[in-house]
């Protein structure tokens, strides 16, 4: 059974506004998806669409096999938005305490799993202060425990290291990152944050203007792209970059160089990074 799967799916706002033009995708289980795209794009719609706090103008869509509004996908799933908000003037305890209770936890399950959880994001020496008192980074690793708390099989998470200095947002990257290999959670990632979604994504999805214009995992995307293959051979006498038709070229490539004397010290196929995929991919789909 796919994590999510969604067909034709469609939004068009009550203004006019098509937010998302027939989605057709689907996630598997355990894995981290990177949902990219600019602002606008309709990626926030889905994640509404998916948690089911949106209803769909056309299409389907499922998480785990369910209908995204049942009450057995809410407590299945998790969801951190963008702009999450909490209750300022309660503790980080009484907080967390309170939405334990939304998922039926008694008072020491719920200690229990905000114990680990603060000691997990090196917040438990914060257990008793009011969360308007913390930074914003701080705050944010406080709805990221509130979005774990259910152990979700399914967690969508909306830009989650915005507004993090980058030790925190390495601390977030290395969680999430956990939360699929460990626990087998699936992750579908809403970020501009392309480094971070090249280092922990299995498989992306790139939205342009509400429509789905690629997705795929890296190869996928790597072969959909027509530029020709780029070969760098460094040896100890310097760097060689070639174009080749096929990777069947590089033994050929590399022969010659020795014969011409050089010791190889390295060879490595240049492939497209995910900026430059995802620059390649928007950039078609908007010409």
């Amino acid at each position: 059974m796919k994590a999510v799967v969604t067909q034709d799916l469609t939004k068009t706002y009550a203004n006019g506004v098509r937010a998302l033009v027939g989605l057709t995708l689907e996630v598997e289980p355990g894995t981290i998806f990177g949902f990219l795209g600019p602002n606008g794009s309709g990626k926030t719609t889905t994640v509404r669409l998916l948690n089911g706090t949106l209803s769909p103008t056309r299409g389907t869509a499922q998480v785990l096999g369910l209908a995204p509004d049942s009450e057995a996908v809410r407590l299945k799933t998790a969801t951190l938005a963008e702009l999450a908000r909490m209750y300022d003037h309660l503790t980080v305890a009484a907080n967390l305490r309170f939405f334990a209770r939304l998922y039926g936890m008694d008072r020491a399950a719920a200690d229990r799993k905000i114990g680990g959880l603060l000691a997990a994001l090196e917040l438990d020496g914060r257990l008793e202060q009011k969360l308007g008192t913390l930074s914003t980074g701080l705050q944010k690793r406080v709805y990221l425990a509130r979005t774990l708390l259910n152990d979700p099989e399914v967690a969508f998470l909306d830009e989650p290291t915005s507004g993090l200095d980058p030790e925190s947002a390495l601390q977030v990257t290395e969680l999430i990152r956990a939360l699929a290999r460990e626990r087998g959670t699936t992750v579908f990632l809403c970020t501009h944050n392309l480094p971070l979604a090249e280092r922990i994504c299995d498989a992306y999805g790139f939205l342009h203007q509400g429509s789905l214009v690629a997705s795929g995992t890296t190869e996928d995307l790597v072969r959909g792209v027509s530029e020709p293959l780029r070969v760098r051979v460094t040896t100890f006498e310097g760097v060689h970059e070639s174009v080749i038709r096929g990777e069947e070229e590089i033994n050929g490539l590399v022969r010659s160089i020795m014969d011409a004397g050089e010791r190889v010290r390295d060879v490595r196929v240049m492939r497209p990074d995910l900026e430059a995929l995802y620059f390649h991919y928007l950039g078609k789909a908007s010409r």
